[in-house]
């Protein structure tokens, strides 16, 4: 039998799948029942993660409420002393549930850690409310770890259209739907939000703001900040998560964004991912990947004195477009001299549309390898500078301790699109890119907005210039 503080640490089987949830109040006098405070008065608590269910005796059911002015059946939770608590949406509504509904999630609550994902449970999750699907999905992702299938619940068809229509409109002689909704009939249907966040992070949001703004033709800078997102949403989500079709769809997406060539490496290892039929290692992702192992050895070789094989510290990675020569130094670091391509293709939008093109390289030390200065993956930004032949760019960097990669992966983002970058790692790249001086410097940067960090990061570069 658990000791009183072990029942404290225990979290119930059946507890919220929702951050809100609200007394049910009996009525009075033949009043129907009401809904208390949200939270009992406190709605920024997560009642996911309130001491009330920390026991084993809360009971998964469905009451009868008003929703919308008029009884609906949503999801609850019982006390043993007969508390009832119900469970309520983003809006503060109760959660629509059906019956059926309440016991699947029940059963689902009671194999937490190995929740079924067969077909059976995927189609009756289907039939439950979407805002129950994704609360559920939501928390399973904070709490364990869910199986790839169980993610097929959720409405893809709506990504696909938005896929659909966005490659469409990116091709000068295609013709995209008249609205992304078409196969979904009404038109709130076909909305992404925040829906599909439990199986991809940095999917819906791009691929809405690419649709949109395509189709509306919008003015400004946009359009190569969200399709670098979606290429690296793309990279890092588990295409298990995704259905086939779905899969299909996002992969012919990024085959039209790689007609940029800024854009076409990353999307080529977009197209790869999402055509692996099962997770592990891939040999084609391995073939691909514009990433280089090197070791801070070299440079104590080329420091002695030694004779030394002079290709045995040089490295060069080519995808084309892409073709980047790395080197390391006598003096420890690094040098990387990439070349993008330009084919004489002109797609319809391209990433260097939004100003100056920077291109990530990330520095990343080997776990077990490194003696001194193994943190975490150090980042730099790469300026490319347009030529007759296309882009290119050098960047000098120092060398970690130990095995460490270069990794050349992942797409570029215009020097506006940086904003987000912190100021530490702006001013190294500003100090790594040896090749780009001052005056020329302030071309790219004197035209940002006021608050951009790259400002701050020239301040301080120009102050440490020698005079």
């Amino acid at each position: 039998m658990m000791g009183t503080a072990q029942e404290e640490d225990a979290m119930a089987v059946h507890r919220p799948l929702s951050s809100w949830i609200a007394r049910l109040e009996p009525g009075t006098q033949g009043a129907p029942a009401s809904l208390g405070r949200i939270n009992d008065g406190n709605e920024r608590a997560d009642a996911r993660e309130m001491s009330r269910f920390r026991t084993t005796t809360w009971a998964r059911t469905s009451v009868i409420v008003g929703r919308n002015e008029a009884p609906a059946r949503a999801l609850a939770l019982r006390a043993p002393d007969g508390l009832l608590v119900v469970e309520l949406d983003d809006f503060g509504r109760p959660l629509p549930v059906t019956e059926n509904g309440a016991d699947l999630i029940a059963g689902i609550e009671e194999s937490w850690t190995a929740v079924p994902a067969d077909l059976r449970t995927v189609a009756r999750l289907r039939e439950e409310s979407l805002q129950l699907r994704y609360l559920l999905l939501h928390r399973l992702g904070r709490e364990t770890t869910a199986p790839a299938p169980l993610f097929h619940c959720l409405p893809w068809n709506r990504v696909e259209a938005a896929a659909h229509s966005v490659a469409a409109l990116l091709d000068p002689a295609g013709t995209p739907p008249s609205t992304a909704n078409d196969v979904m009939g009404a038109p709130e249907a076909g909305e992404l939000r925040h829906w599909f966040t439990p199986a991809a992070t940095s999917l819906a949001g791009p691929l809405s703001v690419l649709e949109a703004g395509l189709r509306d033709d919008r003015a400004g800078l946009w359009f190569g900040r969200e399709a670098a997102a979606l290429l690296t949403g793309l990279l890092t989500t588990d295409p298990a998560r995704l259905p086939v079709s779905t899969k299909a769809a996002l992969a012919a997406l990024a085959e039209r964004l790689g007609a940029d060539p800024a854009l076409r490496h990353g999307a080529r290892l977009v197209g790869a991912r999402l055509a692996r039929s099962a997770p592990g290692p891939s040999t084609v992702l391995e073939e691909l990947s514009l990433t280089a192992r090197l070791d801070s050895e070299f440079v104590l070789l080329a420091s002695s004195g030694e004779p030394e094989d002079e290709d045995e510290r040089v490295v060069t990675l080519r995808e084309r477009p892409l073709t980047a020569e790395l080197a390391v130094t006598r003096d420890g670091m690094v040098d990387i001299d990439l070349m993008i391509e330009d084919d004489g293709r002109a797609p319809g939008r391209t990433a260097a549309q939004d100003g100056t093109l920077c291109y990530p390289v990330r520095v990343s030390p080997v776990r077990g390898t490194a003696t001194v200065g193994a943190g975490a993956p150090s980042r730099y930004w790469m300026v490319l500078e347009r030529a007759l032949s296309g882009w290119n760019g050098f960047l000098t960097v120092p060398v970690p301790d130990g095995q460490f990669d270069i990794g050349l992966d992942a797409p570029p983002l215009a020097l506006p699109f940086l904003d987000q970058v912190p100021l530490a790692e702006l001013r190294a790249s500003l100090h790594a890119n040896e090749l780009i001086g001052s005056t020329r410097w302030h071309e790219m940067i004197d035209g940002l907005d006021r608050h951009h960090p790259a400002r701050a990061a020239l301040a301080a570069y120009d102050a440490q210039l020698p005079e």
